[in-house]
């Protein structure tokens, strides 16, 4: 099974779990990591680290985030460079849902269909 990292700005990740827990009528195994605006940047890298190691499973680990480029994605990126994790940005409900329904791919495969399912959950009328 590969690990699944929510790092989100403060709020996102919980909402998001608690809607995939009222659909799935259950909570996979997520770990959160939510950043603060006034979270010491030192803080939370650390904090990221330790919430990366926990959240790696057999065949590895891939990382989500809300927004490209903001505080959250920017120290997710670099701790999962670091770690060889895979990361995707752009974190939504069907992107999540996506994932955890092919845990049991491999990181490279989970990140793969995570960016399908959030492409996916674009609808335009």
């Amino acid at each position: 099974m590969t690990g699944v990292l929510l790092v989100t700005h403060e709020g996102v990740a919980e909402a998001l779990c608690r809607q995939v827990e009222i659909i799935l009528d259950q909570l996979p195994p997520i770990t959160t990591v939510s950043i603060s605006a006034e979270a010491d940047i030192e803080t939370a890298r650390n904090t990221l680290r330790e919430a990366m190691a926990a959240a790696r499973d057999e065949q590895g680990l891939v990382v989500l985030t809300d927004l490209p480029g903001a505080t959250p994605h920017n120290l997710a990126a670099c701790a999962a460079a670091e770690a060889n994790d895979r990361l995707v940005s752009g974190l939504s409900l069907p992107m999540l849902l996506k994932v955890l329904s092919h845990l049991d791919q491999p990181p490279d495969q989970l990140a793969r269909l995570a960016s399908e399912g959030g492409y996916q959950g674009i609808i335009q009328a």
